[in-house]
């Protein structure tokens, strides 16, 4: 279906997917040369999801209390 309305759309798509996938597969030069050790990085693994849970909890707790307000609000 996308075909009939844009040609080159989904060769586009392609093209940006692959090209996406090659910068984030990119590594730095100086970057090659030393090994990352395991234990660091699991423990910035660990650091990005305590970050990511709190972000979501704190975003969740907003929501709510935004819902609570306008229920009570409405009452």
């Amino acid at each position: 279906m996308l075909d009939t309305h844009a040609p080159s759309l989904t060769e586009s798509i392609r093209v940006l997917v692959h090209d996406s996938d090659e910068r984030h597969h990119r590594v730095a030069p100086s970057a090659s040369t030393a090994k990352p050790q395991p234990g660091r990085r699991l423990r910035n693994r660990q650091v990005r999801e305590k970050r990511t849970f709190q972000a979501m909890f704190a975003f969740g707790l907003l929501l709510g209390g935004l819902e609570l307000f306008i229920v009570l609000h409405y009452l």
